[in-house]
Formats: C-alpha cells, structure tokens, sequence
C-alpha cells in the first residue's frame, strides 16, 4: 500500500498523521510538500519511512496527488491531506475496502450533511453529479474529500494526471465501470483547517471545486454523445444549462 499525503505548511499537525499512517505499516509513505514555508520540510524528515516531495510553488492539494500516484508504487492508494491527523482504525476502512475488491473507496459524509435545500454549493455540486451518473446510493461522496483510496486498476484505468480534477477522476471511474463505494466515516467537515481560500460564500476553494464538476459534466455529456446516448444538439444545450448552473452558484 501506498500512502499520499498532500501538505501545505502543516508543521503542526504532520508528524502526528505519520506516527498514525506507520501504524498501517504501508509499503511507502510519499509525502507531497506543497509550497510549505514554514517547518513542514524538517518534520517530515523526522519520519524516517517517509519520501519528500518539495514542490516550491503550491500547485494546490490535487495536483499533489497526481504527482504522489505517479510516483507511487503500491496495489493500493491512500490518500491523506496533512491538517487532518486521522486515527489509524479510520484510514484503514479505506484500504480494506479496496483489498476486499472495491475500486474507488470514498468517505460517507452524508449524515453529516443537512438536507439539499440548506447545502452549500460544493455540497450541490458533488450531489448532482452523483445524480447524472446514475449513483444517488453515492449521496456527496467524491474523490474530492479525504480520506479515499484507490487499487492500482482504477489508476491505470483513469490515468495519474487526471486525478488534479477529482470530479472528472470520479466521474472517469463510474463511466469506466470500476467499483465505487463509501468505504467509511471520516468527520473532515470538523477537522477541516480554516484558511482564507475556503472560508466564506463564493471562496476561490469552492469556485475551483464548481469549475471541476463543471468539466467533470462536460466529459459525461461528451462520452454520452460519442456513445450515441444523446441526440444531435442535445450537447449543446446541455452545455448550455449547465454553464447557466455553474454561474448561479
């Protein structure tokens, strides 16, 4: 097993993550830094077990791991974000969902969501594309949140690059009929650490999330039109509406 972990000047709360993750005793342990400035670096280092990436320049968590998976070389893939330190017994639901079979193993926040009507836009958004795909038993799972897990089947099958657009990753593993299912519980609504990019209505976090359900729509309506399962000029309308969408949000 291979464990991602995409950090961004989390000096605080790495070296707690890595004692849990050790106890998985994974095969490797590949330790993204994305443009850390503060003592992300030197904690790590303290994780003999751990191989550092340093990425001067933050190309935000999603790119983090793409590079992670590249590089990785496990039958299964952990990924973890370095602000949430997560007890060992929960991240290890998702890898045994995967060893049990499962493709795509993704966190079950729905119970801790309210209803539809009072969801933020993020919410919606990973909503309705569940909805398109035919998966509403997926509720807000998504490979947008931490903690999932993937086998190396659902890597190749979608590729390491187009893991910098989760939505479209998500959406490239249902069309690609690989196994998607919730595979536990991990509260990172709470745990989830407030920076000036994520907090308030129209934050660049959730316009970035909106703008990749919005090419992850995009590629479904595009493969259903190549398929033959949409009607001449039913795309562009589609594309139409669903721009109309985005912009409301």
């Amino acid at each position: 097993m291979s464990v991602i972990i995409s950090a961004r000047n989390e000096e605080q709360t790495l070296l707690k993550l890595l004692d849990q993750v050790n106890r998985l005793q994974p095969l490797e342990i590949i330790v993204v830094l994305n443009g850390c400035s503060d003592r992300s670096f030197q904690r790590t280092r303290m994780c003999s077990r751990a191989t550092i990436v340093h990425v001067p320049e933050s190309a935000g968590h999603d790119v983090g791991r793409s590079l992670g998976a590249k590089l990785s070389r496990g039958d299964i893939l952990l990924f973890l974000d370095g602000d949430m330190v997560i007890p060992v017994r929960q991240m290890s639901l998702f890898a045994e969902a995967v060893d049990g079979g499962v493709d795509v193993a993704l966190n079950d926040l729905d119970h801790l969501l309210p209803p539809f009507a009072l969801s933020d836009a993020v919410t919606r958004c990973k909503m309705y594309l569940n909805a398109v795909l035919g998966r509403n038993d997926l509720g807000v799972s998504s490979m947008t949140a931490v903690p999932h897990a993937l086998s190396r089947k659902a890597l190749e099958r979608i590729g390491y690059r187009e893991l910098m657009v989760p939505p479209k990753a998500h959406a490239l593993s249902i069309m690609g009929q690989l196994r998607v299912e919730k595979a536990g519980t991990v509260n990172v609504i709470k745990h989830n650490r407030l920076r000036q990019g994520n907090t308030g209505a129209g934050n660049a976090m959730e316009q970035l999330i909106a703008g990749d359900h919005a090419e992850a729509l995009a590629q479904v309506l595009a493969e259903r039109q190549a398929s033959g399962r949409l009607p001449e000029g039913h795309l562009q309308e589609q594309r139409r509406q669903m721009a109309a969408w985005r912009n409301a949000l």
